[in-house]
This record gives C-alpha cells, structure tokens and sequence, in this order.
C-alpha cells in the first residue's frame, strides 16, 4: 500500500507587550535567542519603544548570521528560514496616546491617559462618530511610528484585547488594508472549562467567556476580509501564569489546527523598589514574566513539541513553504 504525506503541524510562540520596559525587552529578546519565542509585537507608545528597535536590530542580524544559540534547536523543529516576526500592539489602554492632544479628551482619565479596557469599553460604545475617527488615526499613529522606524509590522493584534471592542474591531479591515498587514490575531480559545473553572479560576473563566464572545465575532468579520490568523489561540487569560502542565495541555488542543498561536508574556526579573503602582506604565505581571522566560527557554519544550508532532511557524508569513512527514503504510 504506497505512503501518505501530510503536512507538519506548527505552533507560534508569541510574546506581547514589546518596548513596555527594559525587563520585558531583555526578557524577548532573551527568549528569542536561547528559547523558542517566535513572534513579538511592538507598544509603540511605550516608554521603551525606541530601545526595543534598537535591540530588534541587533538580534535581526544575529538570527541572519546563524549565531543564535537556540539555532539548532530551531532547526530541528524545522522552523522556517524566515525573519522573526514583528508586529503591532495597538494601545488605547495604557500610557498616553501618540496624538497628544488631537486624541478625545473624553476617552482619556484625569491625567491624559489611556483608561483601562473596562472604562474604554464603555466610552468607546458612547463615543460620537467624529471621536471615532481620532481613535482611529490615533491607531495608524502606531503603526506610522513602526514604519518610520524601519519595520513595517508583520502582524497586528491589541493590547488587552481591544482589537475584540465592537468599535475597534471596525476599524482593523480598514487599517490592515492600508498598511498590507497580511496577519491579525483571532482570540477566539477552547478549552476554558479544564483550563480554568475545574483550576478554581472562576473569575478568569467568565472574563475569557466574554472575550470568547467577542473573539467569535470578530472571526467571523475577518473570514471575509483578504487577510490570514491562525487556527487557534491560547493564553487569554493566563497572562504570565503558563506552566509546563498548561502549556502541555495547550499543545494537546492543537492537534487539529495546522496552525496554533500561544501568547506569551516573557521578562527578566525586576527589582521590587522598581515597580510603582501609579506608574501609568504598572506592570502587574512583573513578578509572573520571568517564569515564562524560563519556561520557553526549557529543553522540555522541545521535547514536548518534538513527541506532538509540533513545528514551529511564523505569523506574518502566512504562506510559509510547508514541510511534509511521510506516513507509515498501514500493515
């Protein structure tokens, strides 16, 4: 009986929040070069946008020279000859916009910033249709930002979320096509009963049922537009709180998916008398991030990729050249 061939599985490890602070820049680029973090995407916004490009640069260079010390591990999950990606975080939620003043006053707290994604939610649902417009150009302002730098994003999705907000969800078919962003994120996970109501996270598990809603929505407007996601999504809400046992469980639901993107938050350690709580740049996941690092950096990962079957991708090349295994001829 002559054999088959199908093709190989693959998995995108994707960290957010690039240029928020110097630990979580040492902290991806880190899993970049000694784990298997594949994708990144940019806060432009942030406080350390500008150094975060400058270290992409560096590390773009050392991936094209063959330096990296994860190479051969790369290599042996058949990872595409390919350039990491670099995407865009679109941010309403935290530090201050890219607009400065022309951002509606409205849509902001007392002090000039961003509101957190509860409050966004329901100015943005009330917010008149010129207010609209200024949100959406504060958006390209980031993407613009990126660009000016040198790096066209590969990808786009939102911070917390808000790529899921009705109003902003609008908006993203529009700005992909304006800028060739060939690659959004769809936040649309399985799995939230036994990965979080049977682990007692009760409160996780309602937020991430309300994101579910608003992630299947949003499929189905992108399923029309000429643009590409992944089959699956994990990480809604375990931001920083991946262990091998989750993460184990995650690579398990992706056994039918040709395509799986995980979202990491990876970092180095912060030192305490660092972190001000009102700071509009709080990291509340600093204490968390470094056992991501740790944990995407671990040689079991390999291994569990390696026994699932599991390549790794990329997200902004969507149309990557496909690897194939040859099956066994059944007896």
């Amino acid at each position: 009986m002559s054999d088959c061939v199908e093709s190989l599985r693959r998995v995108i490890f994707h960290a957010d929040d690039f240029g928020m602070n110097p630990a979580v820049n040492e902290g991806i680029v880190t899993t970049f070069r000694k784990g298997l973090l594949t994708s990144t995407s940019l806060l432009a916004n942030a406080p350390a946008a500008e150094a975060a490009c400058q270290t992409w640069s560096a590390l773009t260079a050392e991936l094209q020279s063959g330096r990296l010390p994860s190479a051969l591990r790369r290599q042996q999950l058949t990872e595409p000859e390919q350039p990491f990606d670099l995407g865009i975080h679109l941010n309403l939620t935290q530090g201050t916009p890219l607009t400065g003043t022309h951002f509606p006053n409205r849509l902001l707290d007392h002090q000039g910033n961003f509101p957190g994604v509860g409050k966004l939610f329901f100015r943005l649902s009330r917010a008149e249709a010129t207010e609209r417009k200024l949100v959406a150009a504060e958006l390209q302002a980031q993407i613009e930002w990126m660009c000016d730098h040198g790096y066209p994003p590969t990808h786009l999705n939102g911070h917390q979320y808000i790529e899921l907000i009705p109003v902003v969800s609008m908006m993203i078919p529009e700005i992909m096509k304006r800028y060739a962003i060939p690659t959004v994120r769809v936040a649309e996970e399985r799995g939230l009963i036994p990965n979080l109501l049977l682990r007692g996270e009760v409160t996780g598990w309602c937020l991430s049922l309300i994101k579910r809603y608003y992630a299947g929505a949003f499929r189905r407007r992108m399923r029309d537009e000429p643009c590409h996601f992944p089959d699956q999504f994990f990480g809604t809400s375990h931001a920083g709180r991946i262990d091998s046992q989750l993460l184990s469980r995650f690579l398990q639901y992706s056994r039918d998916a040709s395509l799986t993107e995980i979202g990491v938050h990876p970092a180095s350690p912060v030192p305490g008398d660092d972190l001000v709580a009102n700071d509009p740049w709080f990291d509340p996941l600093a204490a968390m991030r470094p056992n991501e690092l740790n944990l995407l950096c671990s040689l079991k990962l390999d291994q569990e990729l390696a026994k699932r079957d599991l390549g790794l991708g990329r997200l902004g090349h969507p149309r990557q050249t496909p690897v194939y295994r040859t099956c066994q001829p059944s007896a």
